[in-house]
């Protein structure tokens, strides 16, 4: 510490040196000086400093040592404070003096001197980039010269959008695996080294951007039986993918041999070297390229196979709740069952259940959604489920066997008054309210709603009385033997060789009078309210005869072979209002 008296003032001369960054102050009197040097490239330095109080330039120095050897670099003005040299060598330490020049004297103020230490590192390139997995990407580079460490730097983007991802440290650490990528997406990459001089930290030129792309696993779609010898397995198209390799082996959790290589046009491989009945498991790599270099996706998820034989259906048939059973003899080695369904032989057909394999010999399956009056043809397929994929090959799918559902007489009405008023008003007709209106139902409406009150008394479907009730009376029209007084609308007691046939004292009576006789032919339990049908005596040899529409004609309530489809055509219609 030494005094100096300057125009008639005493001050207090305080120099600190430090390497990197460094402060100096004329105490009391005159601002501290602060600045650092950093490298900005592999070529560039750059100091920054703060503005001296009665300082009119700077001069910079630069020397190779600490300690003597420094030649001037430049002056620059006040107003500058800062300054880049250009004129470096990589991973050599320089030296920095920044000197104020005093505005009053014009002699440099050697006492707010700084001295920093900088060196810029060398700039280093990305040497190799590997791919191990979908999601890793490796970068191997070249260590660089006067470097501490490195930063590592990421793109989508070729030529924008660099983000850092990951700071290095050490000079020898020169490798990094990227594990956050997505498969089969482009990513960019440029690194740059660092430097720590004093906690300043400087950095180095970037490195060339490397491009690193992963690709993808494949996944496995369908496993194949071709023939007892021949399978063939299938699988996802995989991006960027140039070729595909096939492994094989007889266990899930290793020994896999490579068995073929096909090239990216193709997603199918047959195998012709299977013994039949044995198991085999497969698994396919996505080969690419990357920088001229072999890139592979690693294995896809293990499919097995095991030969399984057609399915033979043995029958489909209606049950009493009007469902159909499909019923198929077991296949040795399934262990679940997919059932498809088609409107007609040769539709399409969907899948509507998937059945688990059970100890007995046959198997069986119970379609629920099923329409009564419609026709349905089914396939079974055989299934492997520790695979999850279709084994059974070409001619896996049963044949196809068909069946026409009966629509049941009784049960649960599906239609509502409404939908019965809506398909009568549709076929044009007026409703004979000067007939009715005495007998209980001055409108349509009225008379439905009697319809369904009596159809559901006795657990009989009111579409079929309705659809009856208008097949047979031409919409309630009638100008047969039966007249419309007669409330008799299933022409009860009326025969071909003229016979007029019952009459009944209003609507509703004449309705439950059918009920009941409809219900005689539909089931075998006995009536649930008090019979008026004049002629349910003479259904004893008839009880339960007609259990489904399809039943009536030919003789069965009427002699019409059409009488079981125009009742069908009438109902689908009343049940679309």
């Amino acid at each position: 510490m030494r005094k100096v008296l300057k125009n008639g003032i005493l001050l207090l001369l305080v120099l600190v040196l430090t390497a990197g960054t460094s402060q100096a102050a004329y105490a009391d009197t005159t601002t501290a000086m602060q600045a650092a040097a950093a490298a900005i490239s592999s070529s560039e330095i750059e100091l920054n400093w703060n503005s001296v109080d009665g300082a009119r330039s700077y001069v910079i120095y630069r020397s190779n040592a600490r300690e003597g050897g420094y030649q001037k670099l430049k002056t620059v003005s006040a107003a500058t404070l800062s300054y880049r040299d250009s004129k470096v060598s990589t991973a050599v330490n320089y030296y920095y003096k920044i000197i104020p020049v005093s505005g009053a004297t014009g002699e440099e103020m050697t006492a707010v001197q700084v001295i920093l230490k900088a060196k810029a590192p060398a700039k280093t390139s990305i040497e190799k980039v590997s791919v191990k997995s979908p999601t890793k990407i490796t970068l191997t580079w070249k260590a660089s010269a006067g470097s501490s460490g490195y930063e590592i730097y990421r793109s989508s983007n070729k030529n924008s959008g660099y983000g850092l991802i990951a700071n290095i440290e050490g000079k020898n650490n020169v490798s990094y695996t990227d594990n956050e990528v997505v498969p089969g997406k482009n990513y960019y990459y440029k690194l740059r080294p660092v430097t720590q001089i004093a906690g300043t930290t400087g950095t180095g030129s970037y490195s060339e951007i490397t491009q690193g792309r992963t690709i993808a696993k494949t996944t496995i779609t369908s496993i194949t039986s071709v023939s007892s010898t021949k399978m063939q397995i299938a699988w996802k198209k995989s991006g960027g993918a140039k070729s595909y390799e096939i492994y094989r082996s007889t266990k899930s959790d290793g020994g896999f041999k490579r068995i073929a290589t096909v090239d990216a046009g193709r997603r199918k491989y047959a195998d012709m070297t299977v013994k039949s009945g044995k198991k085999y498991f497969y698994k396919v790599v996505s080969v690419g390229s990357l920088n001229g270099a072999k890139i592979t996706s690693g294995y896809s998820k293990a499919a097995g196979f095991r030969a399984l034989q057609q399915v033979k259906i043995s029958s489909v048939k209606t049950t009493s709740n009007d469902d159909l059973k499909v019923r198929w003899k077991k296949v040795t080695g399934a262990t679940e069952y997919k059932v498809y369904r088609a409107a007609s032989r040769f539709g399409t057909y969907k899948k509507v259940a998937t059945v688990p394999a059970k100890g007995t010999s046959t198997m069986t399956y119970i379609d629920k959604k099923a329409v009564s009056g419609k026709t349905y043809f089914y396939k079974v397929q055989a299934y492997a489920a520790d695979t999850g994929l279709i084994t059974s090959g070409s001619g896996n799918l049963s044949d196809a066997v068909g069946v026409s559902t009966a629509y049941a007489i009784m049960g649960r009405s599906t239609v509502t008054v409404d939908q019965m008023v809506a398909f009568y008003k549709a076929s044009g007709r007026s409703f004979p309210s000067n007939v009715y209106e005495d007998k209980g139902a001055k409108n349509i409406k009225q008379f439905c709603k009697i319809v369904l009150d009596e159809s559901e008394k006795e657990g009989i479907k009111a579409e079929v009385i309705f659809a009856q009730n208008c097949l047979e009376t031409g919409y309630l029209q009638f100008g047969g033997q039966v007249s419309a007084s007669q409330c008799n609308f299933a022409g009860l007691g009326a025969t071909d060789d003229g016979a007029a046939g019952a009459t009944f004292e209003n609507v509703k009576i004449g309705i439950r009078a059918q009920v009941q006789h409809l219900k005689g032919y539909a089931s075998k339990d006995s009536l649930n309210g008090k019979c008026v049908d004049p002629r349910f005596m003479y259904l004893a040899s008839k009880r339960g005869c007609a259990a489904h529409v399809q039943d009536l004609g030919n003789g069965n309530w009427a002699t019409d072979p059409n009488y079981a489809f125009k009742l069908m055509t009438m109902i689908r219609s009343m049940k679309s209002y």
